[in-house]
């Protein structure tokens, strides 16, 4: 009986096959280097043109106060309100702005309310808030206290975030069954980040 031994169809590997591998293997560690290097330059461009359309998660806190006055129109039958005012806004200095709101009965003698504000200031930027408040009423006026919470805003004010208490007090100047209008007064304080 013989054995024979399997015969491979490979030739032995050479003598230099490891330094070989070396070098290759060198080679594509730094082929893959010059690559990531390129992407990362490619992607720093990309993103470089690309313009920022987040809001902005840093700036300072500042102190946000001020006064205005202005006009409120109140639909009876459906709640729906808008008000135009004018005042000074800390940090805005001189502002107009207006609002959209929806006013809703809750007992005979008091309110709530929430909606949308923006103030203008003098070079156009504006500020956004989100209202949501509560008051009291007569025939003839309004005590209200609303919490605001800024949602962005313009130019120097993109991406603000802050929040601020509103103290409004109104009298009605003129009313119909379906409408009435009212002039009020509102201080503000809380702060605002930008």
């Amino acid at each position: 009986m013989t054995i024979r031994q399997p015969t491979s169809n490979t030739a032995p590997p050479p003598a230099d096959a490891p330094a070989r591998v070396t070098t290759r293997r060198r080679r594509l560690i730094i082929l893959a280097g010059v690559l990531l290097a390129v992407l990362a330059g490619v992607l720093a461009a990309v993103t470089a043109l690309i313009p920022s359309t987040a809001p902005a998660v840093h700036g300072t806190l500042r102190p946000l106060a001020g006064t205005g006055t202005g006009t409120m129109t109140l639909n009876l039958l459906t709640g729906a309100a808008t008000d135009d005012f004018t005042g000074q806004l800390s940090p805005m200095g001189a502002e107009t702005g207006y609002g959209n709101l929806t006013v809703t009965l809750t007992d005979p003698s008091t309110f709530s309310y929430t909606g949308t504000r923006t103030f203008v200031a003098a070079n156009g930027d504006k500020l956004f808030s989100a209202i949501t408040g509560t008051g009291t009423f007569t025939r003839t006026t309004a005590q209200s206290t609303e919490t605001d919470t800024i949602t962005g805003g313009t130019g120097r004010f993109a991406g603000a975030t802050g929040t601020y208490t509103d103290t409004v007090s109104s009298v009605v100047v003129w009313a119909t069954s379906t409408s009435q209008t009212s002039r009020f007064t509102a201080a503000a304080r809380g702060q605002i980040r930008y």
